[in-house]
């Protein structure tokens, strides 16, 4: 926020993001001047995001005159390599970014101008200030528009460019130059320091799990907890901004506060209900417009916050930052982390606000809070008064990465950040976070929860958390990795007979997989078969888990593998007594006139035997719908059965069959999926798991081809087969399956342009 109180005295201050710049300066000292460059992503707009290919940028320089007269003014650069400039587009724009004056390309009888890539605009220039022309660098009066409360002229020189640069390409947005003069004294050049900008995927937040936060510093990025209101210093602020207690006039202009109420010293309050501007006497609010808030961390609605802080009740409540921005393009936080991990993918966050929703100030001179005029009041956008929007760049190892877009005034928090990935052999960066945003009324923000962490995979179990197994069989168990990222490849199995207290490696480190594009994510399948002697008795209870990693190095890191604390496999081995003698060979199902018809064959009867047929709308809760009594036939090698479910069959639902003797000893069948579809194609049922013939049911609206394959879990067809189908229900195989490798696969079927697919399981 600028302030409507004229300043007496002032620094000049010469800068560009991301460092200030002074060498060679000395004379500068004693003007009342001040320079700025950044850059604006327009393609990316308010919601931010990295620079790529395509994208269209705005360069622009300040130019701010806070005292007396400047002659000699002109702005020159020179389109980025690496970009193509945008026809007309040579503009001076108002500090809030609205075209102030807008220029021909063409050198004519206009102040701007482009002549190869070569970008020239005399500022201030004014027919009535003669002698100049079109073609004399301008001058410039503090009191000319666009005008800062009629103290200050802030002029903002821009051209756009559209990125050509391949990914992974650097940008320099830096260099360019600023001319002036004060009275008789000689034309001064001011050159902007270099700036670099990478050209990088938008991955924008990450969309897997996030890991732990790695960024160490002020307590964790969260700025801790306290009952002071103001909290103290941060040596994670650079020195270009100065510590201030909250009053009625500050944190002022290149000033910051740590705290945990935004209201003033001098007239305390919780309540953000004051009216803009409070007239109270003295203020609520920090010059008058402030929101009065609390801050971010571990609000109950993380849009909103929490309240100020009762710092008389509340002997423990948490701070935020809370930065003043003005001119200067600098760092507003920086911290160098380390004990990172290599070839893996973070997420660099915060939640930041706008903390001021009248603090604009037109080019016209004339503040928001001013009901006077006319002129009155030009608001940026409709109902739009908060001025200069806060703009962040995020930088990492002094280039930029990512941009976080105009914050406009909403009165809620957002979280800003982007995902970037760790060099091969990278283990430290240092992070830097710049004010992007010129000065002005305006500009004012909270920073909270500042966020380092990994974007993890997710990973699921199967078949499921606590699988039972008989005494002495064998259990195959499996884990499906998932990521946004195709990155954590490499993997080991890791059993632990003490409750989870200690693991060890049950399988050498394996990898890299090969995940295959689920249509949302990177998706791969691996497994872990335990033998007889890993499933006596003395083994229940014992716990396995999948452990991954983005490298085999990273495999052996505690700190750089991952494994779902929250999702490990625990072992049931259970006594099943004197197996059956007969056993279930085969069970399918389909639907006639929506009802599903069930079969079943035996082989090896010896005894009386009960069928009870359960049935699940989940796969996962079953519930008994009828029994069926064996035939008692112990002459025939087979036997054959078949159940009609008495519910019609609306949606979907899965069937099984448990074989029971008399003693109550059972066995189950295979699960079955029967389902009524109304899309135009799609699967009825599918025998799954499957060993040597992978039978299945689709329902399609025309007669047509259809194309069926069988693909592994590193993307190969291992079964391909075309058939034809018939309008309505078709029964279809993929035979000669017995030959492929027990594990997950996925059965996919084309037909007529759409396409569906089905994970199944092969067994031996």
């Amino acid at each position: 926020m600028k302030k409507t109180i004229p300043r007496t005295i002032y620094s000049p201050l010469f800068f560009l993001l991301p460092v200030l710049f002074f060498t060679g300066m000395e004379a500068a000292w004693s003007q009342n001047i001040d320079f700025g460059k950044s850059y604006i992503n327009v393609t990316k707009g308010l919601n931010g995001g990295t620079v790529e290919t395509g994208d269209t940028l705005e360069i622009r320089a300040s130019f701010v005159v806070r005292s007396g007269t400047y002659d000699s003014c002109r702005y020159q650069d020179v389109v980025p390599a690496g970009t193509t400039y945008i026809a007309g587009t040579v503009r001076v724009l108002t500090n809030e970014g609205k075209i102030y004056k807008q220029f021909t390309d063409a050198s004519n009888d206009d102040p701007g101008r482009i002549v190869g890539t070569a970008i020239t605009i005399n500022l201030g220039y004014n027919t009535a200030a003669a002698p100049a022309t079109a073609f004399r660098r301008g001058r410039v009066v503090n009191t000319h528009k666009p005008s800062f409360y009629g103290s200050s002229c802030i002029m903002v020189a821009s051209f756009r460019v559209r990125v050509t640069a391949a990914t992974g390409s650097n940008i320099s947005t830096g260099g360019g130059n600023m001319t002036y003069k004060l009275g008789a004294a000689a034309v001064q050049t001011f050159t902007f320091p270099a700036n670099t900008l990478r050209v990088y995927p938008n991955y924008g937040i990450c969309s897997n799990t996030i890991g732990t936060n790695a960024i160490g510093t002020e307590f964790n990025g969260t700025f801790g907890t306290g009952q002071p209101r103001n909290r103290g210093t941060s040596a994670n602020v650079p020195t270009g901004y100065t510590y201030k207690f909250f009053t009625t006039g500050d944190p002022n202009d290149y000033s910051y506060g740590v705290a945990n109420n935004t209201s003033t010293l001098t007239n305390y309050t919780t309540l953000n209900t004051w009216a803009k501007p409070d007239n109270s006497s003295p203020t609520h609010r920090v010059f008058s417009v402030w929101d009065i808030i609390g801050d971010h961390t571990g609000a109950s609605n993380p849009v909103l916050g929490n309240p100020a802080a009762d710092t008389v009740a509340n002997p423990n409540a948490g701070y935020m930052l809370v930065i003043n921005a003005a001119y200067r393009i600098d760092s507003a936080f920086q911290q160098t982390i380390s004990g990172l991990c290599p070839n893996t993918y973070y997420e660099i966050s915060c939640w930041m606000r706008n903390i001021c929703s009248k603090c604009g100030c037109d080019s016209n001179g004339k503040g928001a809070t001013n009901a006077t005029g006319p002129p009155y009041y030009i608001p940026t956008g409709t109902g739009d008064s908060s001025g200069v929007a806060p703009n962040l760049t995020f930088e990492i190892d002094g280039v930029d990465y990512y941009t976080s877009g105009n914050l406009v005034y909403n009165g809620q928090w957002t979280k800003k950040g982007f995902t970037f990935l760790t060099g091969p052999a990278q283990t430290s960066f240092t992070l830097k976070f710049f004010n992007n945003a010129p000065g002005g009324g305006g500009n004012d923000w909270a920073l909270d929860d500042i966020s380092v962490s990994t974007c993890s995979p997710n990973m699921k179990y199967s078949p499921s958390l606590s699988p039972s197994v008989c005494e002495g069989n064998v259990i195959t168990i499996y884990d499906t990795v998932r990521s946004y990222f195709n990155n954590y490849t490499y993997y080991k199995w890791q059993r632990s007979t003490d409750g989870g207290v200690t693991w060890t490696d049950v399988t050498a480190p394996a990898g890299p997989a090969a995940p295959f594009w689920n249509g949302t994510e990177w998706e791969y399948v691996t497994s872990y078969t335990l033998t007889p002697a890993q499933t006596l008795m003395i083994n229940n209870g014992n716990r396995y888990r999948l452990v991954v990693a983005t490298t085999l190095s990273n495999l052996t890191d505690p700190n750089c593998n991952f494994t779902d604390q929250g999702n490990i496999i625990t072992l049931q081995v259970i006594f099943c007594g004197i197996p059956l003698a007969a056993e279930l060979i085969a069970f399918n199902g389909q639907l006639e006139n929506e009802y599903a018809q069930l079969r079943w064959t035996t082989t090896g009867e010896t005894e009386p035997l009960i069928f009870d047929v359960e049935r699940s709308t989940d796969g996962v809760n079953f519930s008994l719908i009828g029994s069926v009594n064996s035939y008692n036939d112990y002459i025939s090698e087979q036997s054959h059965y078949s159940y009609t479910d008495p519910s019609r069959l609306t949606g979907k639902a899965y069937y099984r069959i448990r074989m029971r003797n008399i003693p109550g000893q059972s066995t189950y069948s295979r699960t079955i999926q029967l389902a009524v579809s109304n899309e135009p194609f799609s699967f009825v049922s599918v025998i799954n798991p499957f060993s040597n013939e992978l039978l299945f049911e689709v329902s399609a609206e025309q007669a047509g081809k259809a194309e069926a394959e069988l693909i592994d879990v590193s993307g190969k067809a291992v079964r391909r087969k075309m058939f034809d189908i018939s309008s309505g229900i078709t029964r279809l195989s993929l035979e000669n399956t017995s030959q492929l490798a027990s594990g997950i696969y996925f059965l996919r079927v084309q037909s007529g342009g759409r396409v569906i697919q089905k994970r199944v399981l092969k067994t031996r």
